[in-house]
């Protein structure tokens, strides 16, 4: 299980579009892991129907693709 400091969710239409999750792998290393609805070869693509839970925040994390935390995270 990955240690989640934060989320952000982006929703179009009522259904999820975009999770990114700052993600703290070990003592100094955090790192923004995002997921989409949009394919991206090799990294985790999200249903529109999936529903918002920690299951899909920790997928996310562990799966998904690494993307400029400056973007999402203050």
């Amino acid at each position: 299980m990955e240690n989640i400091l934060k989320s952000n969710i982006v929703f179009k239409n009522g259904t999820i579009e975009k999770v990114t999750v700052l993600v703290e792998f070990s003592k100094g290393d955090t790192r923004a892991i995002q997921a989409t609805t949009a394919p991206r070869g090799g990294y985790l693509t999200i249903s529109p129907k999936t529903e918002l839970n920690n299951d899909l925040l920790q997928e996310v994390a562990s799966y998904g693709m690494e993307v400029n935390a400056s973007k999402f995270f203050n």
